[in-house]
């Protein structure tokens, strides 16, 4: 629960993409849309953190926990996002992200297209768009 009372829930959105500025902001600002593409009220963007080096970004996204469907709106608006739940948005199992990552192999997978994601396109490894959603 946050301070004011309300259920929130966090997204981290890990993209393949850092060096082309205008595609990391276009995916923040779809974030921040429903599918009939009107903003969100209770959605916002905490950061946006970009490597350069590495050619990674990372969104930080929070929303109301009923603003969970937030996570099918990002596969409408961002074609070939994949979408992983964890914590309590992971129903009903509420695996951590710890959980997830090394039931998936996460971290010792080469082939990231036979990942099964909870919802959109599995994650390929040069490029995308990979979100995690956990309920706080």
């Amino acid at each position: 629960m946050s301070r004011l009372g309300l259920p929130l829930a966090a997204c981290l959105l890990n993209i393949s993409e850092a060096r082309r500025k205008y595609i990391v902001e276009n995916i923040a600002k779809a974030a921040l849309l429903d599918k009939n593409g009107q903003k969100h009220p209770e959605v916002t963007v905490l950061n946006i953190f970009s490597d350069q080096d590495y050619n990674r970004s990372v969104i930080t996204i929070a929303a109301s926990v009923d603003k969970l469907g937030l996570a099918e709106s990002m596969i409408l608006h961002v074609p070939g996002c994949s979408v992983f739940l964890f914590g309590e948005a992971d129903l009903p199992e509420k695996r951590s992200l710890v959980q997830r990552r090394k039931q998936l192999g996460w971290f010792r997978r080469r082939d990231f297209s036979a990942l099964e994601p909870d919802l959109g396109a599995a994650p390929v490894r040069r490029c995308g768009l990979t979100a995690c959603f956990r309920a706080l």
